[in-house]
Protein backbone atom coordinates (compact mmCIF):
# COMPACT_ATOMS: atom_id res chain seq x y z
CA UNK A 1 0.00 0.00 0.00
CA UNK A 2 1.16 3.54 -1.06
CA UNK A 3 2.40 5.40 1.72
CA UNK A 4 -1.16 6.89 3.72
CA UNK A 5 -0.42 10.88 3.50
CA UNK A 6 0.79 10.69 0.16
CA UNK A 7 -1.84 9.21 -1.60
CA UNK A 8 -3.80 11.99 -4.27
CA UNK A 9 -7.23 13.12 -3.29
CA UNK A 10 -7.92 12.22 -7.08
CA UNK A 11 -7.27 8.61 -6.14
CA UNK A 12 -9.80 8.67 -3.15
CA UNK A 13 -12.79 10.08 -4.63
CA UNK A 14 -15.73 7.97 -5.82
CA UNK A 15 -15.91 7.71 -9.44
CA UNK A 16 -18.99 9.66 -10.18
CA UNK A 17 -18.20 12.69 -8.22
CA UNK A 18 -16.30 14.97 -10.63
CA UNK A 19 -18.87 13.65 -13.21
CA UNK A 20 -21.58 15.24 -10.54
CA UNK A 21 -19.71 18.66 -10.06
CA UNK A 22 -19.73 18.91 -13.61
CA UNK A 23 -22.99 18.47 -14.24
CA UNK A 24 -23.70 21.33 -12.13
CA UNK A 25 -21.02 23.41 -13.63
CA UNK A 26 -23.02 22.90 -17.01
CA UNK A 27 -26.64 23.19 -15.12
CA UNK A 28 -25.29 26.79 -13.85
CA UNK A 29 -24.09 28.02 -17.31
CA UNK A 30 -27.34 26.65 -19.00
CA UNK A 31 -29.99 28.07 -16.51
CA UNK A 32 -27.90 31.35 -16.75
CA UNK A 33 -27.77 31.29 -20.43
CA UNK A 34 -31.39 30.98 -20.01
CA UNK A 35 -32.36 34.10 -18.10
CA UNK A 36 -30.09 36.49 -19.53
CA UNK A 37 -31.78 35.02 -22.96
CA UNK A 38 -35.36 35.63 -21.20
CA UNK A 39 -34.28 39.10 -19.86
CA UNK A 40 -33.42 40.22 -23.69
CA UNK A 41 -37.12 38.81 -24.87
CA UNK A 42 -40.34 39.52 -24.31
CA UNK A 43 -40.87 36.03 -22.19
CA UNK A 44 -41.61 36.61 -18.49
CA UNK A 45 -38.94 35.06 -16.42
CA UNK A 46 -40.36 32.44 -14.30
CA UNK A 47 -40.01 32.53 -10.36
CA UNK A 48 -38.49 29.35 -10.18
CA UNK A 49 -35.42 30.38 -12.51
CA UNK A 50 -35.13 33.17 -9.80
CA UNK A 51 -34.73 31.02 -7.45
CA UNK A 52 -32.34 29.10 -8.49
CA UNK A 53 -29.98 32.09 -9.25
CA UNK A 54 -30.27 32.89 -5.85
CA UNK A 55 -27.64 29.89 -5.26
CA UNK A 56 -24.91 32.20 -6.74
CA UNK A 57 -25.00 33.89 -3.40
CA UNK A 58 -25.13 30.85 -1.16
CA UNK A 59 -21.53 30.57 -0.43
CA UNK A 60 -21.79 34.58 0.43
CA UNK A 61 -24.57 33.87 2.98
CA UNK A 62 -22.82 30.85 4.47
CA UNK A 63 -19.52 33.32 5.64
CA UNK A 64 -22.18 34.25 8.23
CA UNK A 65 -24.52 31.19 8.35
CA UNK A 66 -21.43 28.59 9.31
CA UNK A 67 -20.35 31.25 12.57
CA UNK A 68 -23.84 30.22 14.13
CA UNK A 69 -24.16 26.63 12.90
CA UNK A 70 -20.73 26.04 14.62
CA UNK A 71 -21.83 27.36 18.31
CA UNK A 72 -25.37 26.36 18.08
CA UNK A 73 -23.44 22.61 17.89
CA UNK A 74 -20.42 22.92 20.17
CA UNK A 75 -22.43 25.21 22.74
CA UNK A 76 -24.60 22.46 23.49
CA UNK A 77 -22.12 20.00 23.33
CA UNK A 78 -18.31 19.19 24.81
CA UNK A 79 -14.66 19.65 22.98
CA UNK A 80 -12.91 16.29 22.55
CA UNK A 81 -9.21 16.82 23.58
CA UNK A 82 -6.05 15.46 25.09
CA UNK A 83 -7.70 16.45 28.38
CA UNK A 84 -11.06 14.95 27.61
CA UNK A 85 -11.89 11.45 26.34
CA UNK A 86 -7.64 11.52 25.47
CA UNK A 87 -8.32 8.21 24.49
CA UNK A 88 -10.63 9.36 21.99
CA UNK A 89 -8.62 11.99 21.10
CA UNK A 90 -5.42 10.42 20.74
CA UNK A 91 -6.50 7.77 17.83
CA UNK A 92 -8.42 10.56 16.29
CA UNK A 93 -5.14 13.24 16.27
CA UNK A 94 -3.12 9.85 15.44
CA UNK A 95 -5.35 9.58 12.26
CA UNK A 96 -6.08 12.73 11.36
CA UNK A 97 -2.25 13.32 11.13
CA UNK A 98 -1.67 10.41 9.75
CA UNK A 99 -4.10 11.76 6.85
CA UNK A 100 -2.21 14.61 6.06
CA UNK A 101 -3.88 17.24 8.83
CA UNK A 102 -2.05 19.28 11.47
CA UNK A 103 -0.12 21.30 8.63
CA UNK A 104 0.09 25.20 7.14
CA UNK A 105 -2.61 23.30 4.05
CA UNK A 106 -4.95 21.52 6.25
CA UNK A 107 -5.46 22.83 9.82
CA UNK A 108 -6.49 20.22 12.59
CA UNK A 109 -9.81 20.13 12.86
CA UNK A 110 -11.36 20.70 16.30
CA UNK A 111 -13.59 17.49 17.84
CA UNK A 112 -16.98 18.05 19.64
CA UNK A 113 -19.31 15.38 21.18
CA UNK A 114 -23.09 16.10 21.29
CA UNK A 115 -25.52 14.08 22.66
CA UNK A 116 -27.38 12.32 20.29
CA UNK A 117 -30.63 11.84 21.85
CA UNK A 118 -30.72 8.21 20.36
CA UNK A 119 -29.58 9.10 17.12
CA UNK A 120 -26.41 7.96 15.54
CA UNK A 121 -24.04 10.46 13.63
CA UNK A 122 -21.41 12.50 13.28
CA UNK A 123 -20.60 15.75 10.57
CA UNK A 124 -18.15 17.56 8.98
CA UNK A 125 -18.25 21.47 8.67
CA UNK A 126 -16.63 24.59 8.84
CA UNK A 127 -16.50 27.39 11.33
CA UNK A 128 -15.08 29.85 9.01
CA UNK A 129 -13.24 30.17 5.43
CA UNK A 130 -10.39 28.23 6.61
CA UNK A 131 -11.78 26.49 10.36
CA UNK A 132 -13.14 23.24 10.40
CA UNK A 133 -14.52 21.18 12.89
CA UNK A 134 -16.19 17.39 13.37
CA UNK A 135 -18.99 16.80 15.90
CA UNK A 136 -19.58 12.45 16.91
CA UNK A 137 -22.92 11.91 18.86
CA UNK A 138 -22.77 10.21 22.06
CA UNK A 139 -24.64 7.51 20.93
CA UNK A 140 -21.77 6.01 19.03
CA UNK A 141 -19.46 6.14 21.30
CA UNK A 142 -21.95 4.68 23.91
CA UNK A 143 -21.52 1.52 21.68
CA UNK A 144 -18.07 1.52 20.84
CA UNK A 145 -17.04 1.52 25.07
CA UNK A 146 -20.19 -0.98 25.39
CA UNK A 147 -19.11 -3.23 22.85
CA UNK A 148 -15.56 -2.23 22.37
CA UNK A 149 -16.28 -0.88 18.91
CA UNK A 150 -13.12 1.45 18.95
CA UNK A 151 -12.38 0.96 14.98
CA UNK A 152 -15.78 1.61 14.15
CA UNK A 153 -14.96 5.05 15.66
CA UNK A 154 -11.71 5.05 13.75
CA UNK A 155 -13.60 4.69 10.71
CA UNK A 156 -16.21 7.28 11.22
CA UNK A 157 -13.72 9.55 11.93
CA UNK A 158 -12.00 9.31 8.91
CA UNK A 159 -14.98 8.83 6.91
CA UNK A 160 -15.55 12.63 8.50
CA UNK A 161 -11.97 13.74 7.70
CA UNK A 162 -12.21 12.40 4.45
CA UNK A 163 -14.74 14.92 3.72
CA UNK A 164 -12.85 17.64 4.96
CA UNK A 165 -9.82 16.12 3.03
CA UNK A 166 -11.72 16.04 -0.37
CA UNK A 167 -13.44 19.33 -0.17
CA UNK A 168 -16.94 18.24 0.66
CA UNK A 169 -17.51 21.35 2.98
CA UNK A 170 -15.68 23.88 1.17
CA UNK A 171 -18.36 26.82 0.74
CA UNK A 172 -18.16 27.52 -2.54
CA UNK A 173 -20.06 23.76 -3.09
CA UNK A 174 -23.26 25.00 -2.13
CA UNK A 175 -23.75 26.45 -5.18
CA UNK A 176 -24.88 23.28 -6.99
CA UNK A 177 -27.94 22.68 -5.15
CA UNK A 178 -30.57 25.54 -6.42
CA UNK A 179 -29.98 24.14 -9.78
CA UNK A 180 -29.21 20.81 -9.21
CA UNK A 181 -32.62 20.18 -7.37
CA UNK A 182 -34.66 20.89 -10.11
CA UNK A 183 -32.83 18.51 -12.16
CA UNK A 184 -33.49 15.81 -8.99
CA UNK A 185 -30.04 15.28 -9.06
CA UNK A 186 -28.65 17.66 -5.63
CA UNK A 187 -29.21 14.27 -3.75
CA UNK A 188 -26.81 12.54 -6.28
CA UNK A 189 -23.72 14.78 -5.74
CA UNK A 190 -24.04 14.20 -1.86
CA UNK A 191 -24.28 10.44 -2.09
CA UNK A 192 -21.32 10.42 -4.18
CA UNK A 193 -19.49 12.76 -1.52
CA UNK A 194 -20.63 9.90 0.90
CA UNK A 195 -18.92 6.85 -1.11
CA UNK A 196 -15.92 9.48 -1.40
CA UNK A 197 -15.77 9.75 2.33
CA UNK A 198 -16.26 5.86 2.91
CA UNK A 199 -13.32 5.37 0.24
CA UNK A 200 -11.48 7.46 2.32
CA UNK A 201 -12.14 5.50 5.49
CA UNK A 202 -11.52 2.33 3.73
CA UNK A 203 -8.26 3.38 3.25
CA UNK A 204 -7.49 4.60 6.71
CA UNK A 205 -9.13 2.49 8.58
CA UNK A 206 -10.84 -0.36 7.37
CA UNK A 207 -10.73 -2.62 10.37
CA UNK A 208 -14.30 -0.87 11.52
CA UNK A 209 -15.67 -1.17 8.33
CA UNK A 210 -18.34 -3.42 8.91
CA UNK A 211 -19.08 -2.24 11.99
CA UNK A 212 -21.27 0.20 10.22
CA UNK A 213 -24.45 -2.20 10.63
CA UNK A 214 -24.68 -1.04 14.10
CA UNK A 215 -26.09 2.50 12.06
CA UNK A 216 -28.60 0.10 10.42
CA UNK A 217 -29.81 -1.70 13.16
CA UNK A 218 -29.43 -0.06 16.37
CA UNK A 219 -26.39 0.62 19.14
CA UNK A 220 -27.73 -2.66 20.91
CA UNK A 221 -28.92 -4.83 18.22
CA UNK A 222 -25.99 -4.79 16.05
CA UNK A 223 -23.62 -6.86 17.80
CA UNK A 224 -26.45 -9.51 17.96
CA UNK A 225 -26.75 -9.03 13.96
CA UNK A 226 -25.33 -12.37 11.62
CA UNK A 227 -23.41 -10.42 9.03
CA UNK A 228 -23.58 -12.87 6.46
CA UNK A 229 -27.07 -13.56 7.01
CA UNK A 230 -27.97 -10.00 6.44
CA UNK A 231 -25.69 -9.68 3.02
CA UNK A 232 -27.54 -13.01 1.87
CA UNK A 233 -31.01 -10.46 2.52
CA UNK A 234 -29.05 -7.95 0.29
CA UNK A 235 -28.85 -10.15 -2.51
CA UNK A 236 -32.39 -10.89 -2.40
CA UNK A 237 -33.52 -7.31 -3.25
CA UNK A 238 -30.81 -6.28 -5.50
CA UNK A 239 -31.59 -5.40 -8.54
CA UNK A 240 -35.04 -4.22 -7.50
CA UNK A 241 -36.29 -1.21 -9.23
CA UNK A 242 -37.38 0.50 -6.09
CA UNK A 243 -34.56 -0.02 -4.52
CA UNK A 244 -32.69 1.15 -7.15
CA UNK A 245 -35.22 4.34 -6.95
CA UNK A 246 -34.62 4.72 -2.95
CA UNK A 247 -30.80 5.04 -3.46
CA UNK A 248 -31.54 7.51 -6.31
CA UNK A 249 -33.73 9.75 -3.85
CA UNK A 250 -31.09 9.19 -0.73
CA UNK A 251 -28.59 11.87 -0.04
CA UNK A 252 -26.65 8.69 1.28
CA UNK A 253 -26.35 5.44 -0.19
CA UNK A 254 -28.72 3.80 1.33
CA UNK A 255 -27.68 0.74 4.13
CA UNK A 256 -27.97 -2.23 1.11
CA UNK A 257 -25.98 -0.38 -1.20
CA UNK A 258 -23.25 1.16 1.25
CA UNK A 259 -22.14 -2.08 3.65
CA UNK A 260 -22.43 -3.99 -0.27
CA UNK A 261 -19.66 -1.67 -1.18
CA UNK A 262 -17.57 -1.99 2.21
CA UNK A 263 -18.19 -6.37 2.17
CA UNK A 264 -16.63 -6.05 -1.28
CA UNK A 265 -13.60 -3.99 -0.02
CA UNK A 266 -13.08 -6.12 2.49
CA UNK A 267 -13.45 -9.64 0.63
CA UNK A 268 -11.07 -8.10 -2.29
CA UNK A 269 -8.94 -6.79 0.44
CA UNK A 270 -8.71 -3.36 -0.92
CA UNK A 271 -10.13 -0.33 -0.16
CA UNK A 272 -10.47 0.65 -4.13
CA UNK A 273 -13.97 -0.05 -4.37
CA UNK A 274 -16.82 2.14 -6.04
CA UNK A 275 -20.54 1.15 -4.87
CA UNK A 276 -23.31 1.35 -6.87
CA UNK A 277 -24.38 4.79 -7.99
CA UNK A 278 -27.97 3.88 -8.77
Amino acid sequence: MEENTHIKVSKLRYKYEVPMIIIGFIAIFVYISVFIALMYSSIDIPEWLYGALIGLSLPFVAIFSIRYLYWNSISNGVEINKNQLSEVYDMYYELATEMGFNTKKLKMPKLYLVNGNGVMNAFAAKCTLKRRYIVIHSDLLDLAYKFDEMPLIRFVLAHELGHHKCGHTNIWRLIFSPFLTPLYLDKSLTRAQEYTADRVALYYAPEGALSMIYLFSGKYMGSRIEIEEYFKSIDLHDESIWLKLSNFLSDHPVGFRRMKALKEAKEKGTWDVHGKFL
